[in-house]
């Protein structure tokens, strides 16, 4: 009978490190001027080789430009821009260029003064003025030149909702009107009263409930911010998959200026911040093989840039990486075998069919924000991986730019990787986890209930996971085992011992004896006051004799308990044995 182990509590042991996360390159093409009206210029000169038609939107103030790219694209024209004063030279000569015949301007003389109108009828220019009293007269007049039964509805306060969803629009034909928050203008109502269906894109916070009632069969795509609300626009209204488009949220121009070069070539526009890709924007990249970024180093910087050259992190668990969505994850994978509770907002998505490619991706709001595994089933673009010596493993988290702490801790692009090392092997490299630095704080409305059974369960997963690594036979669950497990985590908490042995004198053999359980060979673990499985499993494998356990050939069953409570908070339990 194998004897049971020593009575130390397992304190929680943090070995974790941030690791920065390169690319592999990818066709990346930057279409930029001088300024944002030598940006539509060159726009232009990428797109149209020449065009009788031009679409000309004031430059400095993007209301009644918002609904201007349907048009452009239903004309076959691109979008310069202009001053609202004078016309901009280069603008002049990009006309001039495309031997224009026809200039459509949005918005009235407010918006473009009828001496720039004046001037281009000197050239024999025809000019159509697409105008009305405000913005939301603008977007209705724009409208009557699309006859799709379908409208879109954005917030005419603001620009980010109206150009993401823009390139779809301009595609299908199908106009952007604008409303208020709270109140639909009159000239917004008659278009869409006149529509079968209805797309709104923003929040509740940007378009309200009450406005949604007022519309024809509608459906909403919303987020957080500007920028959750693009993400939920592409994957929506999908356009092609082999290119995105790329251009600063905060502003307007280089958007409008894009969308209708980005609707010839059937691609979304992914609005990004100057100096970094916000969160929702990156679980899209990996879908993409080339880019076109709209604007110059001001507009998106050289480092957004350099995360846009590809879309292979550092790290690639079986193909998926943090950021990936849910949906890249089951196609690469499949369905998971379970989904698990965890004590942060996601749910750990586990994939056990293999203990040789034992993996949990933690999901939340459909992307990949954690992933965790002890299994030699993962690739870094570094060559780091299990088995390398802390040494080893320190040299490559530095020669790729990881910023250290204290300890074994790293910093890099608002990520946690979290390194966990074999004492007993070595101290070696035994498993990872990496996990986006927004998700540290845990879930106060967890369920307990659930969490406890997800905890038994990987902490069977990650025994097996190290066994397969070890060249030895997996554990089976049993039933028996794990009550016997639980009532003794339960027992410790209650009544506040930390023991193999309880206060009536019962030692472990004695309660599986008691359980009806026959066994040949019998072993049992116990820790208390570690965050999770992965904690626990983690300080089990840096202890001789607990380790012993997990990995001896003789055990064949396993039953885990989890109790929360008591002195330390939470107590584990481990009981081996063989029939």
């Amino acid at each position: 009978m194998i004897k049971k182990t020593g009575i130390t509590i397992l304190l929680i042991i943090l070995a974790f490190s941030l690791v920065k996360l390169d690319t592999a390159k990818a066709n990346v093409n930057r279409i930029s001027g001088e300024n944002r009206f030598d940006t539509a210029v060159q726009i232009s000169l990428w797109g149209w080789d020449q065009s009788d038609t031009v679409v000309l939107a004031n430059g400095q103030t993007f209301p009644d430009a918002l609904a201007g790219g349907p048009l452009a694209y239903k004309m076959g024209a691109p979008i310069l821009l202009t001053y609202k004063n004078r016309l901009p030279s280069e603008t002049r000569e990009e006309i001039q260029r495309l031997q224009a015949k026809r200039i459509y301007i949005l918005g009235g003389t407010g918006a473009i003064d009828a001496t720039i109108e004046t001037e281009l009828k000197k050239n024999d220019i025809e000019i159509t003025r697409v105008g009305g009293d405000d913005r939301f007269q603008t977007a209705a007049k724009i409208a009557s030149y699309l006859p799709s039964k379908k409208a879109i509805v954005a917030n005419g306060r603001n620009f980010p909702d109206a150009l993401a969803v823009a390139p779809y629009a301009a595609k299908h034909g199908i106009p952007i009107v604008l409303t208020e928050t709270n109140s639909l203008p009159s000239s917004t109502l008659k278009v869409t009263e006149q529509k079968l269906e209805t797309i709104l894109v923003g929040g509740n916070g940007v378009i309200s409930a009450n406005i949604e009632s007022k519309l024809p069969d509608t459906i909403r795509y919303g987020g957080i911010d500007r920028y959750e609300t693009a993400k939920n626009i592409i994957e929506g209204l999908t356009m092609g998959e082999n290119k995105a488009y790329v251009a600063t949220g905060t502003n307007f121009a280089d958007a409008l200026s894009g969308s209708v070069l980005a609707a010839k070539e059937n691609a979304p526009i992914l609005l990004v911040k100057k100096e970094a890709v916000p969160s929702p924007i990156k679980s899209l990249v990996h879908s993409y093989d080339s880019f076109g970024i709209l604007g110059g180093i001001n507009a998106v910087s050289s480092g957004v840039e350099e995360k846009l050259t590809g879309s292979l992190e550092e790290f690639r668990f079986q193909g998926v990486h943090v950021n990936a969505t849910k949906e890249f994850l089951r196609s690469t994978l499949g369905d998971p075998q379970r989904i698990d509770e965890s004590r942060f907002n996601f749910d750990w998505y586990v994939y056990n069919k293999d203990p040789k490619k034992y993996i949990q991706y933690g999901v939340f709001k459909g992307i990949v924000v954690a992933v965790y595994s002890n299994s030699d089933s993962w690739v870094s673009q570094s060559g780091l991986k299990l088995g390398l010596s802390k040494t080893e493993v320190e040299t490559k988290l530095n020669h790729i730019g990881a910023s250290h702490n204290q300890a074994n801790d790293y910093d890099y692009d608002e990520m946690l990787i979290r390194t966990y090392y074999d004492k007993n092997d070595g101290n070696t490299l035994s498993g990872i986890l990496i996990k986006r630095d927004d998700f540290t704080i845990t879930n106060p409305d967890v369920n307990i209930t659930e969490l406890r059974n997800s905890m038994e369960k990987q902490i069977l997963d990650q025994a097996n996971a190290l066994r397969a690594r070890h060249l030895v036979a997996p554990l089976q669950s049993d039933t028996k085992a794990q009550e016997v497990a639980r009532a003794h985590s339960k027992d410790m908490a209650t009544r506040n011992f930390f023991s193999h042995d309880n206060p009536d004198g019962l030692s472990s053999f004695q309660r599986m004896d008691q359980a009806g359980i026959s066994y040949s060979s019998a072993g049992e673990n116990i820790a208390a006051g570690q965050f999770n499985a992965i904690a626990v499993h983690d300080a089990w494998v840096n202890s001789p004799g607990h380790r012993q356990n997990i990995l001896s050939p003789l055990f064949k069953k396993l039953g885990a308990g989890v109790y929360f409570g008591g002195e330390y908070g939470v107590y584990y339990t481990q009981d081996f044995y063989t029939p």
